[in-house]
């Protein structure tokens, strides 16, 4: 085993992490079950995919108007349309 120095607030998140993946798994979770969990789900495939087609969005829309085509929706939605 090997110590590793992390700060608290990434302690509390990697805490809280664990515990979502916990009650997703349905058992306990040691620390470096989830830090090998979070290493394996960003070399996913899919999560380079996604960061992708994020990119692509980002470089075809102009800032703020994917926000507002999605409120636009939600009030349609609201609205019963």
């Amino acid at each position: 085993m090997e110590s590793i120095k992390i700060r608290e607030d990434t302690k509390r998140r990697l805490i809280q992490f664990r515990a979502r993946l916990e009650a997703k798994l349905g058992r306990k979770v040691s620390l470096d079950e989830a830090i090998s969990y979070l290493l394996d789900s960003a070399e996913s495939p899919d999560v380079e995919e996604l960061a992708a087609v994020l990119a692509e969005v980002r470089r075809l829309v102009k800032p703020g108007e994917l926000t507002a085509e999605l409120r636009r929706g939600r009030s349609e939605d609201e609205a019963g349309g």
